[in-house]
């Protein structure tokens, strides 16, 4: 019994170390932000004037044939810009 009390009171002392904070910015409504903010910053992705978002890979249609020898019809993102029905199996 005094394990388990000592097990639960040792995470909840690392548990709030690891808390992360609510956004202090206001939507436009007037209310608290309840995203969360990261980084050690006091605001969330959305109204950090900082945040970059990562650039996307454009999406193309795959150039693998099928198997009746047409051209693949699929879109990817994927760098290799073959769908995943083409991509070899890891």
């Amino acid at each position: 019994m005094k394990k388990s009390l000592l097990t639960i009171a040792l995470f909840t002392a690392l548990s709030g170390l690891a808390q992360s904070t609510q956004c202090t910015a206001t939507t436009k409504a007037g209310n608290q932000c309840k995203t969360t903010a990261w980084n050690n910053s006091t605001l969330c992705w959305r109204h950090n004037p900082e945040y970059v978002k990562k650039p996307a890979n454009p999406t193309v249609t795959c150039s693998a044939t099928t198997k009746a020898n047409a051209d693949c019809k699929q879109k990817t993102s994927h760098p290799s810009g073959v769908c995943y029905h083409h991509r070899p199996k890891n």
